[in-house]
């Protein structure tokens, strides 16, 4: 899937922020990398299964129900406002059919922060095809760790891990 002009940026910062786990990327000209990256013809949500892969000591294996050998999904979300600027959350989209755990990058790009999880199948398997997970976070771009009105299936937040090596090794 080609990466939108409106998105290059988010695509970008995801990327500087796992490239280092790339496998072979000290051996890349970081010139070239960086044009690449400005024209938007890196696949960085492949790059970001095959950082996980590396790190995690597994295989990529691309099919419909998982990313990775041992059953889980590789995820990139950024948080973006919605609901008319009411709702402050990052979207966790495509999870229908997967089978194992998703391993999630967050980008919060008011604070320039990253956050990780890993979301066990249990907690999302019931939402509807036509449905999302939504990490919420406050207008101000605060994680908002304790979800406001009724929760449907889980509080995302239960599932942060503290860094990407943990998002990475933790179990699935």
């Amino acid at each position: 899937m080609a990466t939108k002009l409106e998105n290059l940026e988010l695509e970008v910062a995801h990327f500087r922020q796992f490239s280092k786990y790339l496998p072979g990327i000290k051996q890349c000209c970081e010139e070239t990398i960086e044009h690449l990256l400005a024209l938007g013809v890196l696949q960085v949500s492949t790059a970001f299964e095959q950082a996980i892969a590396k790190t995690a000591g597994t295989t990529v294996v691309s099919q419909d129900t998982a990313d990775l050998s041992d059953g889980s999904d590789a995820k990139l979300s950024s948080v973006r406002t919605m609901s008319n600027g009411s709702c402050y959350s990052a979207p966790v989209c495509e999870i229908h059919g997967k089978t194992g755990a998703l391993r999630v990058q967050v980008y919060e790009r008011k604070q320039d922060k990253f956050y990780y999880f890993v979301i066990p199948n249990e907690a999302y398997r019931a939402i509807p095809k036509t449905s999302n997970i939504e990490i919420p976070f406050t207008l101000d771009g605060t994680p908002r760790r304790v979800p406001g009105g009724r929760r449907k299936y889980a509080n995302w937040w239960d599932f942060e891990v503290k860094s990407f090596e943990v998002m990475s090794k933790q179990a699935a």
